[in-house]
């Protein structure tokens, strides 16, 4: 059980790995779960899904009759000096005072920055299928003022680049268009007189 960021400090350990079939190495957080103080852990301000009420109440019962079978991810931030949760809210908001009274989660660390951590939440509701299109625009609008490019972000969130224009135009912000190639919707030519229509 983990009470303070200090004993937090003095356990943290290097990922383990695996190495899959290509040679690639894979990290595997689930076996590093901590089990912290609920207070220690915070919400971010960017993840684009939500939860109906039914929901949540069948996220209540499968813990209940389940367990708690999937840590909270979450990265920890030294300024803040809380773990901030990159998937995983509903889960902690369920172990809330307000339905299980949890005063202990179960997490995982992940060691991203700001542009890794955005891109992970949407990866991870993506392969849930769930999403909100006027939130998936805000994070790409959050990622462009990270200084990510367009391309990295089609990239690294399984998009075309046709995507993430049309979510940039939902945010209404001329400013993200401020360095987009266009071409000339209309081009001048003279024309043969003998070619014009009387």
């Amino acid at each position: 059980m983990i009470d303070t960021i200090e004993q937090y400090l003095a356990v943290r350990e290097n990922q383990m790995l695996v190495v899959g079939a290509k040679r690639t190495k894979i990290a595997i957080p689930c076996a590093n779960t901590l089990i912290v103080a609920r207070d220690l852990v915070q919400a971010n301000t960017y993840n684009p899904n939500s939860v109906s009420d039914d929901k949540m109440e069948l996220l209540r019962q499968s813990i209940m009759d389940n367990g708690f079978c999937f840590p909270i991810v979450t990265i920890f931030d030294n300024e803040l000096g809380k773990f901030v949760i990159i998937d995983g809210f509903h889960r902690y908001w369920i172990s809330g005072p307000d339905w299980l009274g949890m005063k202990y989660v179960p997490i995982v660390v992940l060691a991203h920055d700001i542009t890794k951590r955005m891109a992970a939440t949407w990866q991870f509701n993506k392969a849930r299928g769930v999403h909100q299109v006027d939130l998936d625009a805000d994070l790409i609008r959050a990622l462009i003022q990270q200084g990510v490019s367009e391309d990295e972000i089609a990239t690294r969130l399984g998009i075309d680049l046709d995507t993430v224009l049309r979510y940039k135009q939902l945010t209404g912000i001329a400013e993200l268009f401020k360095n987009a190639d266009y071409s000339m919707s209309w081009e001048m030519r003279d024309v043969p007189e003998s070619a014009l229509v009387g």
